[in-house]
C-alpha cells in the first residue's frame, strides 16, 4: 500500500501529540509539527522522491532524523518511534485528545495531575467539579467536556 503525504503527516501530528502528552522538549515536538506542515504543502509525493534517491533533507523543516523517519514510513510502512511511543502513553489517553477542548498540554495535565487516563474518568471527575483544579479549567471547560462525551456516546 503507498504511502502518501498525508499519511506522514498524520504520524508526525501523532508523535508531536504524544511527545508533548509525555512533556517532551517542546523543540522536538516544534519540528514534529512543522515537518507535518511542510510534508503536507508539497506538491509531489514524498514517496517519489525517496525512488528517486533525492536528498530529504533539503526540504525545508526537514533534518536528517526526520528523513529518516520518512524514508522508513515509505519503505516499512511503519515508524518504530511512534510504536515506542504506542508502548509509553497509554492508548486510552489518545482517546482523550478527541474530547473537544482537549489537547495534548491538557491530557497531560489531566494525566499527571489528576491521574486521568481514560474517558470515564474524565466524565467523573468534570461532573465532581475536580477539574477545575488544574490551570485553564474552569466550570465552562468541564461543562464543554460533559456535552462533548455525551455526544460521543450517541454516536
Amino acid at each position: 500500500m503507498p504511502v502518501h503525504n498525508d499519511d506522514i503527516a498524520r504520524v508526525f501530528e501523532e508523535l508531536a501529540d504524544l511527545l508533548e502528552i509525555e512533556a517532551a522538549n517542546p523543540f522536538r515536538v516544534r519540528a514534529y509539527r512543522n515537518a507535518a506542515r511542510t510534508v503536507r504543502g508539497l506538491s509531489r509525493e514524498l514517496s517519489e522522491c525517496v525512488a528517486a534517491g533525492e536528498d530529504l533533507t533539503s526540504l525545508p523543516t526537514i533534518g536528517k532524523d526526520l528523513a529518516a523517519k520518512i524514508k522508513e514510513m515509505i519503505l516499512t510502512g511503519k515508524v518504530m518511534a511512534l510504536d515506542k511511543l504506542h508502548q509509553d502513553v497509554p492508548a486510552s489517553l489518545e482517546d482523550l485528545l478527541q474530547i473537544y477542548g482537549l489537547g495534548p498540554k491538557r491530557v497531560h495535565a489531566l494525566y499527571h495531575e489528576l491521574g486521568i487516563a481514560n474517558l470515564q474518568q474524565l466524565e467523573q471527575a468534570a461532573q465532581a467539579g475536580r477539574l477545575r483544579q488544574l490551570a485553564g479549567f474552569g466550570t465552562k471547560t468541564e461543562q464543554q467536556i460533559l456535552a462533548t462525551i455525551a455526544t460521543h456516546r450517541r454516536k
